[in-house]
């Protein structure tokens, strides 16, 4: 008896079925993780968040990071180390106290630069009187805007507590010693996001506060502590300036397109990274979706980012 040679059309059919169902499975396997992807950009921020209070600490000049948006999009494809620049040591010679001595700001102060020009008080953002070299004890750290021909503007931090009841002003005496701390330069990428996720500058903020987009680069700068010293838009522009967060500071972490399209609050994929200023803790929450995009949700998403357990833990 003669035997066939070769496969029915249903076996081959049959076949052909087992290897599309594999073949499948396979791109299936392959196909990019988009919730997975956010979740591992947002602890690599977290890394390098904590990395920056590492290097701070015991630093005089402090250590942070900056997020610089993508042209003048809300987006934020990179992090940055925050290049600290040296500190200006100095006296003050005129200015200190006030003539109010209850009043909060010193509007003109006389500074005298002793390791740089009277034209780079302009890139200094804070004050501390009574130490001539770093590791001195002294008064706390106040608010310092600078001018031309070594005059500057002096401020208590009443963001974060200072007051006339609870913040003395140093007696002047002769030459007084000062060292001025300086906005940062963008440094090295630490941080080159994928090219599917992005840091949110529109639902990024501190407490319940205003959002970061449209405020050029983003600096997070820690003292020598480790502590989160201040937050600063417009780095780099001659223009920055610094708040001094008492509230948490929230980054939310979301695929590019909702980003760009501001609709990341409704994401289920977004996380937030929250940065708590006091005790320098750095967490990561998954996005509880908002079906509105207005302040109160933004409040309601960052309460249930605060309540949340960490991700992982």
């Amino acid at each position: 008896m003669n035997r066939r040679a070769g496969f029915t059309l249903v076996e081959l059919l049959v076949v052909a079925g087992i290897f599309a169902a594999l073949f499948g499975l396979m791109l299936n396997g392959f196909r990019p993780d988009a919730s997975g992807q956010v979740r591992r950009d947002a602890q690599s921020i977290v890394s390098a968040i904590l990395a920056a209070q590492s290097r701070a600490i015991g630093n005089p000049a402090g250590a942070g990071l900056i997020l610089e948006p993508a042209g003048a999009t809300r987006a934020v494809a990179t992090v940055s180390a925050a290049d600290m620049l040296p500190l200006i040591t100095g006296s003050c010679t005129d200015g200190i106290p006030p003539s109010n001595r209850s009043a909060t700001t010193a509007p003109s102060v006389t500074i005298s630069p002793s390791n740089a020009a009277s034209g780079e008080l302009a890139s200094g953002y804070r004050i501390q009187f009574g130490r001539s070299a770093p590791g001195q004890a002294a008064a706390p750290w106040m608010d310092f805007s600078g001018g031309a021909g070594g005059n500057g503007t002096v401020s208590f931090r009443t963001a974060s507590g200072q007051n006339a009841q609870n913040t003395i002003w140093p007696e002047l005496g002769t030459g007084l010693p000062v060292v001025i701390a300086r906005y940062p330069a963008k440094g090295e990428v630490l941080v080159d996001l994928a090219k599917t996720v992005a840091i949110d500058l529109g639902y990024s903020g501190i407490g319940d506060g205003a959002d970061l987009a449209g405020k050029g680069a983003i600096g997070l700068t820690f003292d020598s502590v480790g502590g989160l010293d201040a937050v600063m838009q417009q780095v780099g522009t001659g223009t920055a300036a610094a708040t001094h967060p008492l509230s948490p500071v929230y980054l939310l972490v979301a695929p590019r397109k909702e980003v760009e399209a501001g609709t990341a609050l409704a994401s289920q994929q977004a996380v937030w990274v929250v940065i708590h200023p006091q005790t320098g803790r750095v967490s990561v929450s998954s996005n509880v979706p908002q079906t509105d995009t207005d302040a109160t949700a933004l409040r309601a998403a960052r309460a249930k980012a605060r309540a949340q357990a960490v991700i992982g833990k």
